[in-house]
């Protein structure tokens, strides 16, 4: 009787653990993350160095998509052309540089961001003599290599279409350095590929073809990837804006086209034999005659010393001569002695006066300035300030009108007696450049005199006559070639000067020592004081010097990670202390800046950070600036916020009156044991919940606050639920004629509400700015429009007559790609007309990729549907702008109607947007109508349509078809 007993435990026993490995191998498996088959080709996106290392700029931008989706990616590797049709055969999941075109659509998924932009050009070997890039005919018959299914193909063929050329086009599927290798064995002539890939190889490119965005691309079936893909891009360009900019100067910086000069250049050089420049003497580390052969040193030799061998298809040769200033140089440059002046730091005016062409700059410098240690605090921009630079270098001269109109200049025969003068007290201070701080240090020491920086930068270029276009453009590819490190370490060798000791220098320093040795108590003290001194400078220039690091240069407060580091510092020194975190967003500032540009926009952030810095001053908060028009701000607590947002907004809209520039503000108060980090995380979330309001109102994070947020996980989590049981119900506000002698129903506006089974019924704003955040309103939209043309067609059926109704488009439908194919299906299901389901889209979404916008409403157009400018006035268009917009009706914000009875400004101001209306052809509806006398004021200007509550409030469809009934 044991045996059973003991097999029985050992099967119990087995049994157990048994379960307890199954338990932790399914843990394994669920931290297991989602495994991308991506497609690797070797090209100038895609590199792989002699370690095995993988980088590229496809490479880079996969991997920062994979930090915020979690990817685990497999590598397949091929040319492009065999990964596109893997692509297409599910064989992979994403491919990058996939350029966009409607057959590629129909096959495969794009993702809603481009990751860059690419240029197509046909490149021959160098040794083909017969193919001449003034002459396309030298083509003909000629044999192209072109990749299969590429877009490279498609703007090859129109190009070579629209220029009258007949080569034989190949197509091939190997990669880029098969295919350099077989254009130079002969086996094509010709090969189009991006001008990336020319630098991979020494081959000379002939035209450029075309160019256009790539994305990437992802297998039909795999919806999933492109939804997290979208999210992870739109994370990453809302983060940083110049992301694929970035990666184009780090990846892509290099172009094959600028190693080659062009017919009209090398026949400049046939003419003149050798480039003659004109230089400034005595400008160590730039540039000088070295003692006592008069040859040419200073970073301008080892430019030319490289720029000589730098075009692939031309060899420069230069001739030298020394000039004691730049004037003298530029007078001899307009006598023809010379072909150009080195350097020459012109404005664009001045060089227009000069009657020159100044390059691009070689080489850009800070501008410090020298002043007595007495007179360092009254240096400011806002005085006159009389400095003193040598006779002959227009440079300063531009600098200074450029930067620091106020101040006089008054010139000297020399730099030694320039700082001669400022030691003296004859002038105020005198200029300097960072890079030749090393050869003027005696001068400054000799003449006690410290140096401050400008926070300018001054441009050192080539100036060239105005006539010398082929020069002019030579030296630009030349300076675009040059490597930034390799002058810089110019820059740094030349800078440096051993300094002989003279017997005076001798002398003098002895001369201290006798004195030492007569009064050593008295010297000692003296040293003393003379080492406090300097420590104090020192640590003045330190803490310069890390000021400059620490703040933004163009608000002056905090960057980011310093002002956390800070913020940390205050927290940990007192706990207990109550601290309030704020956020303070400008709305849609991108909006500002490309109605009014960057320069305005900067104006306004400056202004900003200016009175933000004023108030954390008065308060003992520090401030920061992170982002854009994302302000930070860490301050004892207080409860006047609203107030001092106010505050804020007033002066804004006092000193910019002509923008319409909002502010919007969240506070998080201190909360025990809650760290400053998670203080500003609660602080943004409540400053979102303002976006797009456009009043000025500063929000506290509170527990209901929180509650929300909890409530919007909740409805995001039942979304897709309520779609497939018909929760969203879809509310009809009705529109009225009222230009005849009693209004008559024209059309409707269809609306969602959400009938929670829980919550109960929500209105649009609790749920609509929440999918809008998400990116998830597509599917609700969808959904809104499939309803209301199912409602559409049944009214139609019942009544006989069809009633139009109008549905909104969210900026993210604006921008899928199936747009066009999803509406055209709905209404081919409902077997109603395209008319019958009007679009309304918001005046906002029209700033964002205007271009774009524009093409997506035309195909509309085209296809039958009746665009509708919703909310105009809202936002930031102007009412010039309604004649480039391809629309045909103008719906007028409620904020214009509110007002008109009380207003004869806001009257008059609607009079003129309806007749600029009519006289565009485009009917105007008006919203918000709430009184008869806002009614009969519209009928007065003669607006068309008109909706809102004067009439009725949204209805469901059954109360909405007894006003139908009563029109029929």
């Amino acid at each position: 009787m044991l045996i059973p007993n003991k097999k029985n435990f050992l099967l119990l026993l087995c049994t157990a653990l048994l379960l307890q490995l199954l338990a932790v191998f399914s843990v394994c498996l669920a931290a297991e993350p989602k495994v991308v088959r991506v497609g690797w080709y070797e090209s100038a996106w895609h590199r792989t160095d002699s370690f095995g290392r993988r980088s590229g700029y496809g490479y880079e931008y996969q991997q920062r998509i994979a930090a915020y989706t979690g990817w685990k990616y497999e590598y397949v590797e091929g040319s492009w052309s065999q990964l596109y049709e893997k692509l297409l055969a599910g064989e992979i999941d994403l491919l990058s540089d996939v350029s966009y075109t409607e057959e590629r659509a129909e096959k495969l998924l794009f993702s809603s961001h481009a990751m860059g932009a690419e240029d197509y050009h046909i490149f021959i070997s160098p040794s083909n003599t017969k193919i001449r890039p003034d002459d396309y005919s030298t083509m003909n018959g000629k044999t192209v290599a072109v990749n299969k299914n590429s877009i490279q193909e498609k703007l090859f063929r129109a190009w070579a279409e629209a220029n009258d050329v007949h080569p034989r086009i190949v197509q091939v599927t190997e990669n880029v350095s098969k295919l350099l290798e077989k254009l130079f064995d002969g086996t094509f002539d010709m090969l189009v590929t991006l001008d990336t890939y020319g630098n991979m190889a020494n081959v000379l490119p002939v035209v450029k073809i075309g160019s256009a965005e790539s994305f990437f691309g992802i297998n039909k079936n795999r919806p999933d990837l492109k939804k997290e893909a979208d999210g992870a891009m739109g994370r990453i360009l809302d983060s940083n804006r110049n992301f694929n900019q970035e990666l184009t100067q780090k990846f892509n910086k290099a172009n094959a086209l600028n190693s080659f000069l062009s017919v009209e250049e090398r026949d400049w050089l046939s003419e003149n034999k050798v480039i003659r420049i004109g230089y400034q003497n005595h400008l160590l580390p730039f540039c000088a005659a070295e003692e006592p052969s008069q040859k040419l040193t200073g970073a301008l030799k080892d430019f030319l010393e490289f720029a000589e061998h730098a075009p692939k298809n031309a060899k420069l040769k230069f001739q030298t001569r020394a000039f004691d200033d730049t004037q003298a140089a530029l007078a001899a440059l307009s006598r023809g002695e010379i072909d150009c002046v080195f350097p020459a730091s012109l404005s664009p005016y001045d060089a227009e006066q000069a009657n020159v062409l100044v390059t691009d700059p070689l080489i850009q410098t800070e501008i410090y300035v020298a002043v007595r240690a007495d007179n360092r605090l009254e240096i400011t921009s806002q005085r006159p300030v009389k400095v003193a630079i040598s006779k002959g270098d227009p440079g300063y001269g531009t600098f200074l009108k450029d930067n620091f109109p106020k101040w006089r200049i008054v010139q000297y025969d020399s730099i030694v007696a320039a700082f001669e003068a400022v030691a003296h007290g004859e002038a105020d201070c005198t200029l300097v450049r960072n890079y030749r701080v090393n050869r003027v240090n005696d001068n400054l020491r000799l003449n006690r005199l410290l140096l401050f920086t400008t926070d300018r930068t001054s441009d050192m270029s080539f100036a060239i006559r105005k006539d010398d276009i082929s020069l002019y453009s030579i030296f630009n590819k030349i300076i675009h070639l040059v490597r930034d490190t390799s002058l810089n370490s110019s820059l740094i060798s030349y800078g440096y000067e051993e300094n002989k000791v003279t017997f005076s220098d001798y002398l003098r320093d002895n001369l201290i020592y006798v004195i030492l040795a007569i009064s050593a108590i008295f010297t000692l003290f003296i040293w003393m004081q003379f080492r406090n001194m300097r420590a104090r400078a020192d640590a003045r220039e330190r803490e310069r010097i890390i000021a400059q690091t620490e703040h933004d240069d163009l608000t002056g407060l905090y960057h980011w990670n310093y002002f956390l580091l800070y913020v940390n510092q205050i927290y940990s020194t007192n706990v207990n202390r109550p601290m309030d975190a704020v956020i303070m967003n400008i709305e849609r500032f991108r909006s500002v800046n490309s109605l009014h540009g960057r320069a305005f926009g900067d104006r306004v952030l400056s202004e900003i950070g200016s009175q933000i810095e004023e108030f954390v001053k008065a308060t003992g908060g520090i401030a920061s600036r992170s982002e854009a028009d994302h302000f930070n701000v860490y301050c004892p607590q207080r409860d006047d916020w609203q107030k001092q947002l106010e505050t804020f907004q007033r002066r804004i809209s006092s000193l910019f009156p002509n923008a319409s520039i909002h502010l919007r503000m969240g506070v998080k108060h201190s909360q025990k044991k809650m760290q400053p980090i998670a203080q500003f995380d609660c602080a943004r979330i409540a400053s979102k919940k303002l976006r797009g309001n456009y009043a000025t109102q500063a929000v506290i994070y509170d527990d209901t606050m929180a509650q929300n947020e909890d409530r919007d996980q909740r409805l995001l989590n039942d979304l897709s639920h309520a779609l497939e049981n018909n929760e969203f119900k879809v509310f009809y506000q009705p529109k009225y004629d009222i230009q005849g002698w009693r209004p008559q129903l024209k059309s409707a506006e269809a609306l969602v509400r959400w009938r929670h089974p829980e919550l109960g019924m929500l209105p649009p704003n609790v749920f609509v700015p929440l999918f809008e955040r998400t990116g998830r309103i597509t599917e609700l939209d969808v959904y809104v429009w499939n309803e209301t043309a199912r409602q559409i067609a049944e009214w139609s059926k019942i009544h006989g007559m069809t009633l139009p109704v109008s549905v909104n488009l969210s900026r993210a439908d604006m921008f899928d790609p199936h747009l066009v194919a999803t509406l055209d299906s709905i209404v081919e299901r409902h077997g109603i007309k395209t008319a019958d389901l009007k679009l309304e889209v918001t005046e906002s979404a029209y700033t964002n990729n205007p271009e774009q916008m524009m093409k997506i409403i035309g195909e509309l157009r085209n296809r039958g549907y009746r665009i509708e400018m919703d909310d105009f006035g809202s936002g930031y268009s102007s009412l010039n702008m309604l004649s480039s917009i391809p629309i045909d009706v103008l719906k007028m914000d409620i904020a214009f109607i509110r007002n008109i009875e009380r207003s004869e400004k806001d009257f008059h101001l609607v009079k003129l947007v309806v007749d600029i209306a009519r006289s565009l052809k485009l009917s105007v509806v008006a919203e918000g109508v709430e009184t008869e006398g806002q009614l009969n004021l519209l009928r007065k200007v003669g607006c068309n349509i008109v909706q809102g509550y004067y009439f009725s409030r949204p209805l469901p469809a059954d109360d909405f078809e007894r006003l139908i009934i009563g029109k029929a």
